[in-house]
């Protein structure tokens, strides 16, 4: 749970100084200030995009994503890389009304939920706008879950219907033992789950209706990824088709956007590893892409030969990563200079990423590819962005146009300058309605005044990049003082035999918490070396005291967040 101090902070708190300067800060607690004067520090600590407000859409999400279709309409929009079945995007566009036909033959109308259980494929997009166009509301779940959490995750959002594939079969043959409630289920395919229909025959029958996506309002729920959020179980975040839209044109803006439209002699491929469930993919790859005409390469999982494959046969000019992926490149011997060739750019979000494992991969490729690194969180939807011609290692970017952030202390909850470290807060169009039935962690997450409290630590330098140094509740308390473990991540990584590692802080007697490492390495080190490589770079309250574990892999999602409740399991245990 975020801190929020009920009490009073003094009016003048001298007590700390700034990260980033050597004067004190002042801290005004802006419950103590007039009016006047609390507008008047606002002004000045809000940060604000250098970019001007865009006019933003406000109809169905679909016409923001296929605006210029009908330009693209003969090219492959979406092509599989496994098995090379494909669809233009005149062939999309059918499908998605063909499947929008067949929702209204079922009775699910407007307001009713679905769920998409499958991997990346070519037929996701389909399902997803067909359902959105009409009003019908999408939650992805995360195909790796087992029947347990699949099942959590239908009841929690009353899912009428769910859209499965052979490849997770075994869970929902599973979850429907366990779910009692009436669920239409359509299969990718064939399959042995009972009753169920074959999506690839209702996408040909031609006794379907098509439907026309339908008039709807910009605050109409379009989509319910579910997402922890700062704190507990997953819980459905209701975005909206004003919220989704909105994203779009913010990300493709050209000052941050690298990505261009496709043309009569030109069309760009995205390699599409990152998944459709996760707004990373669902974004940055799968709306964008579609919007700007590219050639998706769907990948239901990823497969080193088949990755590197695609990226080097269909000249994929722009990757989108997450940190482990980016990891592969630099240490597998399939990504070379020569595989890479076609590589301008590289995308990175999801999760921090170290400065020094960007510089790697540039040296491995031997050439200067654009690293941009970007920042949002399934409440948000995109936030902040490097810009398109300004890279800058090691930071988020800047704030999206129709974008304000601010920096509030983690223990008051009070504004700070926002060169200061503090938790982000931020306000934008993209935010999101409501957690799902949930007022409490709702009420928990945007306040009184709007602002969406991330659960993020951070600052902005003085050109306006956002740096994310941690989580507020995953900081480590030694002693009173605070300790990041993504420090301590990055300074561990740049040992020459370390591939990975976790810093969490374990209970001690006498200082409270102290930090212990997890440690995947490439060949067989001692403790010892760790502690004496990290030793003389830090404080001696950010030593090792806790130990150093070495584990064969870390935890994670497979978006590369670091799963540190599980890590925390493994220090309990």
């Amino acid at each position: 749970m975020l801190l929020r101090c009920k009490t009073m902070a003094p009016l003048w708190n001298i007590a700390r100084k700034a990260v980033t300067r050597k004067t004190p800060v002042i801290r005004l607690s802006t419950n103590a200030l007039s009016g006047t004067e609390r507008v008047r520090l606002q002004s000045t600590y809000i940060v604000k995009s250098e970019v001007p407000d865009l006019e933003l859409p406000s109809g169905n999400l679909i016409h923001t994503v296929f605006e210029k279709a009908s330009q693209f309409g003969s090219k492959t929009a979406l092509e599989c890389a496994l098995s090379g079945r494909s669809y233009t995007y005149n062939q999309v566009l059918e499908g998605i009304s063909k499947w929008a036909g067949f929702l209204t033959t079922l009775g699910i109308k407007k307001g009713d939920v679905i769920a998409i259980n499958m991997p990346n494929s070519p037929e996701y997009p389909i399902v997803l706008f067909g359902s959105s166009s009409v009003g019908v509301i999408v939650t992805p779940v995360n195909p790796r879950y087992t029947a347990e959490e699949l099942v959590r995750q239908l009841k929690d959002s009353g899912a009428k219907l769910l859209v499965g594939d052979a490849s997770v079969e075994g869970a929902i043959l599973d979850g429907l033992k366990e779910y009692k409630t009436p669920l239409h289920v359509i299969m990718n395919g064939t399959s042995r789950v009972p009753g169920a229909l074959n999506l690839t025959d209702i996408l040909n029958d031609a006794t379907i209706p098509y439907m026309d996506a339908m008039q709807v309002n910009a605050k109409d729920i379009a989509m319910m990824p579910y997402s922890s959020g700062t704190t507990g179980l997953p819980k459905g975040v209701a975005l909206s088709h004003g919220a989704l839209s909105s994203n779009v044109k913010m990300l493709m803006h050209e000052h941050f956007c690298r990505a261009k439209d496709s043309t009569d002699t030109k069309q760009l491929a995205f390699a599409t590893i990152l998944p459709f469930y996760h707004v990373s993919g669902l974004l940055i790859q799968l709306m964008i892409g579609l919007a700007k005409g590219t050639k998706l390469l769907t990948m239901p999982a990823f497969e080193p030969n088949t990755y590197i494959n695609c990226i080097s046969k269909n000249k994929v000019e722009y990757l989108h990563l997450v940190p482990p992926l980016l990891n592969f490149l630099i240490h597998s011997p399939l990504a070379t200079a020569e595989t890479l060739s076609s590589v301008t750019t590289i995308g990175i979000g999801a999760a921090p990423v170290s400065p020094s494992a960007t510089q790697a991969l540039k040296k491995k490729l031997q050439r200067d590819v654009f690293l941009q690194e970007m920042y949002g969180m399934t409440e948000v939807l995109g936030t902040n962005s490097v810009p398109a011609n300004e890279e800058r290692i090691g930071t988020s970017g800047k704030l999206l146009p129709n974008v304000m952030a601010k920096i509030v202390d983690t223990l008051t909850g009070e504004l700070i300058p926002s060169t200061s470290k503090g938790e982000l807060c931020v306000k934008t169009p993209s935010m999101m309605t409501s957690y799902l039935n949930n007022e409490e962690a709702t009420a928990d997450t945007i306040d009184s005044e709007g602002w969406l409290h991330t659960g993020d630590v951070g600052y902005f330098d003085e050109d306006g990049f956002l740096k994310i140094v941690d989580r507020s509740k995953e900081l480590i308390k030694v002693k009173g003082l605070q300790v990041s473990p993504s420090e301590l991540e990055d300074i561990i990584r740049q040992h020459e035999q370390v591939l990975d590692v976790g810093v969490l802080g374990v209970p001690d007697d006498r200082s409270g918490e102290v930090p212990r490492a997890y440690v995947v390495t490439k060949n067989k080190i001692l403790e010892k070396d760790i502690h004496s490589f990290i030793d003389t770079r830090v404080a001696p309250h950010k030593k090792l005291t806790g130990g150093v574990v070495f584990i064969d892999q870390l935890p994670k999602t497979p978006t590369g967040k670091l799963l540190r409740r599980e890590l925390k399991k493994l220090a309990m245990g």
